[in-house]
């Protein structure tokens, strides 16, 4: 239950850093400009791409924040380094045309990825009693 309200922080919290992305990435971007992203430039493209980066340390704050609260001990590097790794991903991905589907995962990925890594070790402990 614990590793599902996790994800459900994460989620949250992505979603809400996204949306605080979007806003300031949209200001830069009609404000001073912002090169070409995804087909799109200026105010769209600084949005979207600030967006993607918001959702990403919004899922990995998600996770340090009910770990601290559920008093676990936990080194966050790999799951820092997954968080990198998932919005060089996200970025390079992105295209204006994609489908509604692939948006959603946008969306979903971080949360998964990122909770799923920041509990390997439950996973393999309960794996290992199992056997």
């Amino acid at each position: 239950m614990n590793i599902f309200i996790e994800f459900v922080t994460s989620l949250i919290i992505g979603i809400l850093l996204g949306i605080v992305g979007l806003g300031i990435g949209a200001d830069i971007g009609a404000n001073y400009g912002f090169p070409a992203f995804g087909g799109n430039a200026g105010y769209e493209a600084g949005g979207v791409f600030f967006a993607i980066i918001g959702i990403s340390i919004g899922s990995l704050l998600g996770i340090i924040f009910m770990k601290k609260i559920q008093k676990e001990r936990h080194k966050y590097l790999n799951t820092s380094i997954a968080a990198i790794i998932l919005i060089f991903i996200e970025v390079i991905i992105f295209d204006t045309y994609m489908s509604a589907v692939t948006g959603i995962m946008f969306l979903l990925l971080p949360p998964i990825v990122l909770t799923a890594i920041a509990n390997w070790q439950k996973f393999s402990q309960s794996k290992n009693n199992n056997d």
